[in-house]
């Protein structure tokens, strides 16, 4: 008789086990003296379609992957992820891919190899699919308490908004090396150095195909915590030329843990920018940006949000308004612009415009809803004018909306893994107008953006 409920005990605590790993946990996790690991899936599986256009071809996403985090010692972390993805899009998403494609340096005007925002370059696949896949990672190590050594290519946000006008994470990952430093309790300085590139094949190259033309990027800045719920913050983020050979590398003062000294090259371009952020009371925060790369008001951009907490039991509801310049991040030289990988550095959109965007979500146990409301006003915007080469394009006037209603379940908090369907109305003056709806199961571990 114990041999029976000894049996029936083992089962059931297997079953409790792996019911906590799919609904609670990492599907797979080692807690061991000086070691966390962590380890779980990556997917993002979706079927959509175009409801105004019924003879369109279907829309689908099939995301797999892999994504590693853990701990070592008290003062070693990483993570790391791998994915590989077949999508078809839609209309205006597959247009914003192909216009950003990879140029071949005897054929300017012709693009080949889209590349998604946030996912990477681009095969083709099917009928007007795309397959891509991307890698990402990073190693975080504090030797001491107040220093923070990071190095990898996981992409990088700064501020406090849905967007960023100074740096944010839409582009495509980049390898990059970070060193922060906190002193005298409330300040902190850091220097990051990244490698970037143009999508233009080189003209020269030994290998099977070339490649692609370089660029680096020298980002410092300093914050204050004026007090425990206000903190400021200035940055300075400066393009340096690489030139067009495989071997060529920036001055050495690129190097240099200094700000300024970008602009002892010419032919470099840089970025200012001023971020704050105001906490009142538990439920209210503002938050502000303010960047240029020159005096005039077309290379002037900012930002003004404010997001309120709990206005109702586990919910959050945001308003932000960005004004962006139409020469804000166009370097003199169209291969030293705010790029990487053809794509914005900051804001998606790129540049040229007004936008206000109002989103709102809230939660009852597992069960969520979320709507976000993006509007454009576009005067003069030309969507190539941030391209690593010169290309004519007209330049236009437009007003769009971007409405999104997402509804879900979360399976997993833990990896944030989902059931949802989602409904996007997209209208413009100059486009047709679009409704897609798509159903799907996602684990949304990285933020992915398709409201540009």
């Amino acid at each position: 008789m114990r041999c029976w409920i000894q049996k029936d005990t083992t089962k059931a605590s297997f079953l409790k086990k792996l019911k906590q790993h799919f609904f609670d946990q990492y599907l797979f996790e080692v807690h061991e003296k000086n070691v966390n690991l962590y380890i779980s899936p990556v997917v993002n599986f979706q079927l959509g379609q175009n409801w105004l256009d019924s003879d369109g071809p279907s829309l689908f996403q099939n995301t797999r992957g892999l994504y590693v985090n853990g701990e070592l010692l008290k003062n070693f972390s990483f993570s790391s992820a791998f994915v590989e993805n077949q999508a078809r899009f839609s209309d205006y998403e597959t247009n914003f891919i192909t216009n950003h494609g990879e140029f071949y340096p005897n054929a300017s005007s012709i693009q080949q190899n889209g590349v998604v925002p946030g996912g990477g370059r681009t095969k083709p696949f099917k009928d007007g699919g795309y397959d891509y896949a991307y890698a990402i990672g990073s190693f975080l190590y504090k030797p001491i308490e107040n220093l923070e050594i990071r190095v990898g290519n996981a992409p990088s946000f700064i501020g406090s908004g849905y967007r960023s006008l100074i740096l944010s994470d839409n582009s495509y990952q980049a390898p990059s090396l970070d060193v922060k430093y906190s002193f005298l309790k409330k300040w902190s300085y850091g220097a990051r150095r990244t490698r970037l590139f143009n999508l233009i094949r080189k003209n020269a190259f030994s290998t099977v195909e070339g490649y692609y033309q370089p660029k680096a990027s020298a980002l410092h800045y300093i914050t204050y915590d004026v007090t425990p719920k206000v903190t400021i913050g200035f940055f300075e983020n400066a393009i340096w030329s690489m030139g067009d050979t495989i071997t060529e590398k920036p001055t050495g003062l690129y190097y240099a843990p200094i700000p300024f000294l970008g602009l002892l090259q010419s032919e470099n371009f840089s970025l200012y920018g001023f971020d704050a952020t105001e906490t009142v009371g538990e439920k209210v925060r503002f938050y502000q940006q303010f960047v240029l790369s020159g005096f005039k008001s077309q290379n002037m951009g900012f930002q003004l949000g404010v997001r309120f907490y709990d206005l109702l039991p586990n919910s959050m509801l945001q308003f932000e308004y960005n004004k962006v310049g139409t020469d804000l991040y166009t370097a003199e030289a169209p291969n030293m612009s705010y790029t990487h990988y053809n794509l914005p550095l900051a804001h998606p959109k790129g540049q040229g415009f007004d936008e206000l965007i109002v989103r709102a979500n809230i939660s009852i146990k597992r069960f969520y809803g979320e709507s976000k409301t993006v509007c454009y006003w576009l005067k003069n915007y030309n969507e190539r004018i941030l391209l690593p080469m010169n290309n004519e394009s007209v330049e236009i006037e437009d007003v769009i909306v971007h409405q999104q209603f997402e509804l879900g379940y979360r399976i997993n908090p833990k990896i944030n893994f989902c059931f949802f369907g989602r409904a996007v109305l997209r209208v413009s003056d100059i486009e047709p107008t679009q409704l897609l709806l798509h159903v799907g199961l996602s684990t949304n571990l990285f933020n992915s953006y398709n409201d540009y």
